[in-house]
């Protein structure tokens, strides 16, 4: 009799827990859904950009201490005149999003995104991650944040929340961060009709941001498809703008191959034609500022 009690107790607890288990899988997905309107309306969240048709395919309790999200999509509306990236749209897509309450006293959590894909909105990327062999983007990305979160306050959740995102967000803006992150990815795109692809990671710099880079052996790589040569100081530009450096190549390759044309040409000096279209693209894309910290790195040391 004591031991067909204990096997039903057994059995109780353990439909309790599914029970348990099945309702908090509904509430994270229900208010999974609500944030995600929320997100869309809200204006200013991340500077200098737009979050619109943010989906996700399901959403779960894995564990007592992680929420997981699956298949989520979403568009990134970035405005004209973002510092780090200029008016472009953006799908991203991420294959599964963890949320880790790793400290429950010290109220520290960690985001984690893993098969992360970018791709510029004309060309969407597929759920399943295959890509065709000539696909601009980002792909393979690896997305680990870790922050503090005081979830005992939940007067103060929409401020802290939003604070949060505006702090990650500066990454798409200024292409830095004081949030602690480690990102790893792979960007590919076409310079003179071939495919290359760079390796995107994080370091932190010595203001204590954490900023995306791209390692500078890589433009040593493709120097036989540039029309010029970079220098030194230039790679190092290219390096830390990762996301512009596809449209920076782009235009110095124009610029140059542009300039070209009036080699035979008396009474138009082809160097000076050349800095000048060169200088008048990169402002109309990124302003005069950039503009001319791209230009006076040319000029800076030997070239490479």
């Amino acid at each position: 009799m004591r031991k067909m009690i204990f096997f039903l107790s057994i059995v109780i607890v353990a439909l309790l827990i599914l029970i348990f288990l099945k309702s908090s899988d509904n509430l994270i997905v229900d208010y999974s859904r609500k944030a995600a309107q929320i997100l869309e309306t809200k204006r200013g969240l991340i500077p200098g950009a737009e979050i619109q048709s943010l989906n996700f395919a399901g959403a779960e309790l894995e564990s007592l201490n992680t929420i997981v999200w699956r298949d989520i999509s979403s568009q990134i509306i970035v405005k004209r005149g973002n510092n780090f990236f200029s008016g472009q749209n953006f799908t991203i897509i991420v294959n599964r999003l963890e949320l880790i309450l790793t400290n429950l006293f010290g109220k520290k959590f960690m985001l984690i995104a893993d098969g992360l894909s970018i791709s510029p909105s004309s060309q969407t990327t597929p759920i399943d991650g295959k890509t065709s062999k000539r696909r601009e983007g980002l792909e393979k990305g690896k997305l680990k944040i870790i922050f503090d979160f005081d979830f005992l306050s939940p007067g103060t959740a929409r401020i802290q929340i939003n604070e949060l995102f505006k702090k990650i967000g500066t990454i798409v803006h200024d292409g830095k961060t004081i949030i602690p992150l480690n990102f790893s990815g792979i960007s590919s795109f076409t310079i003179n009709n071939e495919l290359v692809k760079a390796m995107i990671t994080t370091r932190r710099d010595s203001e204590g941001y954490y900023i995306l880079v791209v390692n500078k052996e890589f433009f040593n790589t493709i120097a036989w498809l540039m029309a010029d040569n970079l220098t030194d100081a230039e790679t190092t530009v290219l390096s830390m703008n990762p996301f512009r450096t596809p449209k920076l190549l782009r235009i110095m390759n124009d610029a140059k191959k542009e300039s070209e044309k009036y080699k035979e040409i008396k009474g138009i000096p082809e160097d000076a034609y050349r800095h000048v279209l060169w200088s008048y693209l990169l402002t109309m894309e990124y302003g005069s500022a950039f503009s001319k910290k791209v230009t006076d790195a040319h000029e800076e040391g030997d070239n490479t």
